[in-house]
């Protein structure tokens, strides 16, 4: 067996806002370079996992190291790539698609040159390199989302946390995105945190599926996901999945 390192490390999480527990009792362990899929209903506290990863929101209790450091840290030394459900850039707003996917290379200390260069290359593989000049704003939205995903991998961070990667993006869109996704874990060990309701879809590209639902109700293999009691937790009822056929 090969030795990965720990890439996130959860102890006895719990969480509360307002007094009201979003996330309790939370054990997990992810290695270096696996893709794992984090599944639940809404409101069952996918989204505030990932923000505490980042460290934007303060655990009530336990222990959260990403890469062994603190999450505040990991941002600081850009570790962390994030996408948020949704990004907003003002309609008014004069950015370009390519403009977007620069400012995930703000930090790095190479010539302006080079980071075109390397957002036109992350972009193509996305399928947005002729959307470079067009205003992000007259973007539809599958294709906005494709660009925010540019814009979280250029900068190459070792940990990706996506919330709904695939939202707006059509079913041979999102098979798309996942294998690149899948492929770039491959060619640059990232580590690879994804929420979503694309169950019918993610499982073939993930190694570990995690269920939660304000606690940690399964982590395993991703085709049980698929298993009427995950799906019943996942929904809040009783489900029958449609597969697409291609």
């Amino acid at each position: 067996m090969v030795y990965r390192p720990i890439a996130i490390n959860v102890e006895n999480l719990r969480v509360e806002i307002d007094g009201k527990p979003i996330l309790e009792d939370i054990n997990l362990k992810v290695y270096q370079g696996e893709i794992v899929a984090v599944v639940g209903p809404n409101g069952g506290g996918k989204t505030t996992f990932l923000k505490t990863l980042l460290g934007l929101v303060k655990p009530s209790r336990g222990k959260v190291e990403v890469f062994s450091f603190p999450p505040k840290e990991a941002v600081r030394r850009h570790l962390i790539g994030y996408l948020p459900q949704k990004v907003n850039f003002k309609r008014e707003s004069c950015l370009s698609a390519l403009d977007v996917v620069l400012l995930g290379l703000w930090y790095k200390p190479i010539s302006e040159e080079e980071k075109v260069k390397l957002a036109l290359e992350v972009m193509d593989k996305f399928g947005v390199r002729n959307l470079a000049r067009e205003r992000f704003s007259n973007l539809s939205g599958g294709q906005q989302q494709r660009v925010n995903l540019a814009r979280t991998v250029v900068g190459e961070p070792k940990l990706l946390l996506l919330d709904e990667p695939t939202t707006g993006v059509d079913f041979p869109g999102q098979q798309t995105v996942y294998e690149l996704l899948k492929k770039l874990r491959d060619e640059k060990d990232f580590t690879i945190i994804t929420v979503t309701h694309d169950v019918g879809v993610v499982w073939k590209y993930v190694d570990r599926a995690v269920c939660i639902n304000r606690k940690l109700h399964y982590h395993g293999e991703p085709a049980a996901i698929l298993k009427p009691e995950i799906l019943k937790i996942v929904y809040g009822t009783e489900v029958v999945l449609l597969f697409h056929k291609h």
